[in-house]
């Protein structure tokens, strides 16, 4: 029993995300969410001007109470949208994660939505550890999801319209839970022809696409996994660890969340390697362009030890400095050549012991510095400037197979 519950912190530290308290009294989570109210957005423009959109989903920051087995749906399965307004984490992710697309000229659209609670549905439904609680973890997922999706009709009803009320491109992306998501709305909304021609990527990030999703649906195989940095109408998956291989290949506990089968596509060469297959060759850290650690985002931040030679206890911060990131002015530690990384049995490795200083591998937030490592709340903020690169060069390329 006291493995478990060290387990089980260590994979809430796996999302590196905040709570936002007890949510024991949480009041019906099964509410019509009304997206015409500029308030249930948690991102929403006021002035669309940007020739291309971004419908973003953020990751779980939501982890009740709650004993593991609870077998029952019930209302603290799922975060209300009043809890998610409340939440602080939301705002650190969306900011910290999404600000990989300024750069690029987007009109930015994130939805308030009630998402699952993170580990019970991760044991029910990933893990298989909790297998009497698939019901209700199902149900909470499929309540998150049909947020999502309302959301997702409402901005095409109403924001997706240029000057001349014709619907723009449009960027998906997510991490973790909202990337799961998203390949949720990918899977059942995409077969659409009209959708997939509006489609820039999907990027979902911090989530396994398998070889079973391309095969059981449709949509997903006619969307394909990205296998170039300009290919367009594609989705771009990958999840950041030390090891390769799914969950299951760290017994006695399952660790990380990359599922067997998985498709990787390397944010550093934009090679995509199938189920089961390892990229022919590394991408050495030469090939990162900058990795990103905000101040504002205290989860996400580097700890460090004492500085070389001092013989004083503790942590101190990293040297901040003032960056324009995305055009936009924050502190931030910005650390270019940070790591390399390959495509491996579906997973994306790195050396962990080969991350420099300031935000190397001992000093990163618990999990992070242990073993087996993996990485998943840093999988944007590691390939940061590869990823910006890419969303303008997606853009570009979408824009010159369109031009008559």
């Amino acid at each position: 029993m006291k493995k478990w519950l060290v387990m089980i912190v260590v994979v809430v530290g796996l999302f590196q995300l905040v709570t936002c308290g007890d949510s024991a009294g949480s009041s019906n989570a099964a509410e019509v969410i009304d997206y015409s109210i500029a308030t249930n957005w948690q991102t929403l423009p006021q002035d669309p001007y940007h020739s291309v959109d971004v419908f973003f989903l953020y990751p779980t920051t939501y982890f009740p109470s709650m004993d593991s087995n609870v077998s029952e749906y019930s209302t603290i399965w799922n975060q209300t949208i009043a809890e998610a307004k409340a939440d602080p984490a939301i705002q650190a992710q969306v900011e910290s994660k999404t600000s990989v697309f300024y750069k690029a000229g987007v009109n930015l659209y994130v939805p308030y939505y009630e998402q699952a609670a993170g580990i019970e549905v991760l044991q029910a439904l990933l893990w298989k550890t909790t297998p009497a609680n698939t019901d209700a973890a199902n149900q909470a997922l499929e309540l998150a999801y049909k947020g999502v999706e309302n959301a997702f009709d409402y901005y095409l009803d109403h924001y997706n319209k240029d000057a001349n009320n014709k619907p723009r491109p449009f960027i998906l992306a997510g991490h973790s839970q909202g990337s799961n998501l998203l390949l949720m709305l990918l899977e059942r909304r995409f077969s659409d022809a009209a959708l997939r021609d509006q489609l820039i990527a999907a990027y979902v990030i911090g989530w396994s696409v398998t070889q079973d999703d391309m095969s059981n649906y449709p949509a997903l195989s006619q969307l394909g996994i990205s296998s170039s940095k300009t290919q367009t109408g594609c989705i771009v998956t990958y999840n950041t660890q030390q090891n390769p291989g799914d969950f299951s290949q760290t017994p006695p506990f399952p660790t990380g969340i990359v599922q067997a089968n998985a498709y990787s596509v390397n944010p550093l060469t934009w090679v995509a390697t199938p189920p089961n297959e390892t990229e022919p060759t590394a991408a050495p850290a030469a090939a990162n362009l900058g990795a990103v650690f905000y101040k504002f985002q205290p989860p996400v931040k580097p700890q460090l030890g004492p500085p070389p030679g001092s013989q004083v206890a503790g942590q101190v911060e990293p040297d901040w400095e003032s960056q324009f990131i995305g055009g936009v002015q924050v502190e931030a530690k910005v650390i270019v050549g940070y790591t390399g990384a390959q495509n491996n049995n579906g997973a994306l490795v790195i050396d962990s012991n080969a991350l420099p200083a300031p935000a190397n591998y001992q000093n990163l937030n618990a999990p992070y510095n242990t073993l087996p490592g993996w990485y998943h709340n840093y999988d944007y903020g590691f390939f940061f400037y590869n990823l910006e690169q890419n969303v303008i060069d997606r853009i570009v390329a979408y824009d010159t197979k369109r031009k008559p």
